[in-house]
């Protein structure tokens, strides 16, 4: 009796003690309550244009073609896809742990012992039995296990959005590329054009040799660049194309248009810091993954109280096949007992400390995630901001330094000027050209970039 007694008290204490939860330390996380660099240049619109996808802020059609099928062709989407079914299944084995057992065994035996002769003995004997978790193993693996199939639904968000801003950028770099090449080709044949004026002035011993020399250096070096961005842009290209799910291959270029300030978007989204909860994926699948370092610290603790074995067994007797579906031949027994772990070594105190580690760090993660995730917006609100003024600037420098080119070759024809400011000015002017275009892609990325840090906006 007082060994009961002693079991019971042992037992309501672990009731009591298991019944306190966890108590685990939240995340220390401050939303601002604006974005420092947000400025008046950048509003901010709650509703998409006409469709679904946030890449159609720029109105472009041919882009809008190639995120649609890189959304239904690339691999990286199909294997995060399939980790949220692996997940799921995941939920479904680990419920099915704590379910009931059910085993059927069939099995006959013969003997023969003199003088008594032959027997024979056949049993179908099926069998029941169920571990019954007293202190939520159930409810705690539930938990971590639904966290798991969150975290990864919103890591493939995560990879959607990654891959239409790739798709994005490696398509704003062709046009980039191809327009540097149209620039490059057309400062080739403007210099072929001039190199002949002055073959034909030395001819008459209006200009010198070296003159004839400096200006068939600017034609080589326009050559050069044709090269160079004729490679770039194919190579722009084949990057392209796997990110659409297609083998390498070149993409045609013949309707690439020129990126202008005009088709950049007038708005940019934006809103409060709190709303990058819920909406940008790396801070969503970080808080989950959380959950469920939460959830394994309350599995690690309900593992060191008791839990209720549930066992029962019948069987079917009889010396044939015939016998055993007769009445009388059916037997069956039933236990249940309470199993408490006693001693381990400390493998399951260990196991809930471990726990708690891993809830610990899971903490210090997203506290990081939403960190990194604000000053990426902010980096971007930045860049937006100061690429407008930078490119406002450039517009005018570009435009500056082609009316000092045509000057500086007038006043060569008049004899009041040396070829080498000639050649000064107009590479000056070539340069700045293709300067602009790398600002102007740039601000195209910007504002992708813009949209990947505030998170996903855009409609499923």
């Amino acid at each position: 009796m007082r060994c009961f007694l002693r079991l019971f008290v042992g037992l309501a204490v672990a009731v009591c003690v298991a019944g306190c939860a966890a108590q685990l330390p939240m995340p220390n996380v401050d939303f601002p309550s604006q974005y420092i660099y947000e400025d008046g240049a950048v509003a901010r619109f709650d509703t998409l244009p006409d469709g679904k996808g946030w890449w159609q802020i720029y109105n472009d059609p041919m882009l809008d073609s190639l995120e649609r099928v890189a959304l239904e062709n690339n691999r990286d989407i199909a294997v995060a896809a399939s980790r949220i079914e692996s997940a799921r299944y995941a939920l479904a084995a680990a419920r099915a742990e704590f379910l009931p057992s059910l085993e059927a065994e069939l099995s006959a035996e013969s003997s023969y012992k003199t003088p008594l002769g032959k027997s024979y003995e056949i049993v179908l004997q099926p069998s029941v039995s169920w571990n019954v978790s007293l202190f939520g193993a159930l409810r705690h693996t539930t938990r971590e296990m639904r966290a798991e199939i969150l975290s990864s639904e919103w890591a493939h968000r995560g990879v959607l959005l990654s891959l239409t801003k790739e798709v994005a950028q490696a398509y704003f770099t062709m046009r980039e590329c191809n327009q540097s090449l149209n620039i490059a080709r057309r400062s080739y044949e403007l210099r072929q054009t001039s190199a002949a004026l002055i073959d034909s002035m030395v001819y008459y011993g209006v200009s010198t040799a070296l003159d004839s020399e400096q200006a068939n250096s600017l034609v080589y070096g326009a050559a050069a660049d044709i090269e160079q961005y004729d490679r770039a842009l194919k190579q722009a290209s084949l990057s392209l194309a796997v990110l659409l799910g297609q083998t390498p291959q070149p993409l045609s270029d013949s309707a690439l248009a020129d990126l202008t300030l005009a088709a950049l978007p007038a708005q940019v989204p934006s809103g409060v810091p709190s709303e990058l909860f819920g909406r940008r994926p790396d801070i969503m699948e970080s808080y989950y993954e959380l959950q469920a370092a939460a959830a394994k610290v309350g599995v690690a603790r309900s593992n060191r109280f008791p839990s209720v074995a549930l066992t029962g067994s019948g069987g079917l007797l009889g010396s044939n096949v015939k016998e055993l579906f007769k009445d009388g031949y059916w037997s069956w027994d039933a236990t249940a007992g309470m199993v408490q772990p006693l001693f381990a070594f400390g493998r399951l105190r260990r196991a809930e400390q471990i726990a708690r580690a891993n809830y610990d760090e899971a903490v210090l993660e997203y506290e990081q995630t939403v960190l990194q995730a604000l000053e990426e917006v902010e980096s971007a609100l930045v860049a937006v901001a100061t690429y407008r003024g930078q490119i406002a600037a450039y517009v005018d420098y570009v435009e500056a330094n082609r009316r000092i080119a045509d000057m500086t070759e007038a006043l060569y024809r008049l004899g009041q000027n040396n070829y080498l400011d000639v050649i000064t000015t107009r590479q000056t002017w070539y340069e700045s050209q293709l300067q602009l275009v790398q600002l102007i892609s740039q601000q195209y990325i910007n504002y992708a970039e813009l949209v990947m840090a505030l998170g996903d906006i855009w409609e499923e």
